[in-house]
């Protein structure tokens, strides 16, 4: 499974960047695999989850502003970590158990605990990440506390980024398979329009934006209905500007 960790050090030199650990432990700077589609959906400077296929055999799970205790900057700013996990379909029940405990208020904390753990302050880049440590994390999820035997309900839902919500969604993860086809299967973020992301058709997503205290069913007939609107304005527009340059007709 590859590992990419995101934060910052102490010192203002040691700006924000991804790091990519490898097996021997040894790093080096590399941006995980991560989709524009995702980067626009989610708020990465607030606690994000994000659980993604990037083809028929990877799967990334993406967890970004984790914030430990008491890590902070030389302006006494706090100092976030993201995580990135990129494993294959085979690795599903160790990133839903993963992506279950940041989702849990009560596991949340350990699991921001370990983490900070693993990514001490100092080194090269002001920070650097405990390999033993990350393998552990990942060691400790491998167990199958997660039977995930019941085919998904493929219906695609929204909902508020409430702590009733996100119990669900993680005992959805916890009973059920994800969707077996490729791209972005679950977003839980912070300030994000609920438009954008109904518009991008989430199978589960989760904002503080979205005022639906329960999950609600993404209308596909509205999006098309929206789509058609937005093709028309558009030949509107285009039509419009070919009016503009095009010669004047002569009388």
């Amino acid at each position: 499974m590859k590992i990419y960790v995101q934060s910052r050090g102490f010192e203002q030199e040691y700006d924000y960047r991804w790091l990519h650990v490898y097996g021997d432990g040894t790093t080096e700077q590399e941006i995980p695999p991560i989709s524009l589609e995702v980067t626009n959906l989610i708020d990465s400077e607030s606690n994000s989850i994000v659980l993604e296929k990037l083809n028929r055999e990877e799967i990334l799970l993406l967890i970004t502003g984790i914030e430990p205790d008491e890590r902070v900057d030389f302006l006494d700013r706090q100092i976030r970590i993201s995580v990135a996990w990129v494993g294959l379909i085979s690795d599903e029940p160790v990133l839903k158990n993963l992506a279950v405990r940041a989702l849990q208020a009560e596991e949340q904390y350990s699991l921001t605990a370990e983490i900070n753990q693993a990514v001490p302050l100092g080194g090269k880049y002001g920070f650097y990440i405990d390999s033993e440590k990350m393998r552990q994390l990942i060691l400790a999820h491998s167990s199958p506390q997660l039977p995930a035997n019941k085919p998904p309900n493929l219906t695609k839902k929204i909902g508020k980024n409430s702590a009733k919500l996100r119990t669900q969604l993680a005992e959805e993860l916890t009973e059920c398979q994800l969707p077996t086809q490729p791209g972005t299967l679950v977003i839980v973020t912070g300030i994000k329009k609920r438009e954008t992301l109904e518009n991008a058709v989430i199978w589960r997503s989760l904002s503080r934006l979205v005022e639906a205290d329960d999950w609600e069913k993404i209308s596909i007939t509205n999006l098309i209905v929206r789509l058609k609107l937005l093709i028309k304005l558009a030949s509107y527009w285009v039509e419009s500007i070919c009016n503009l340059i095009s010669p004047h007709k002569e009388n």
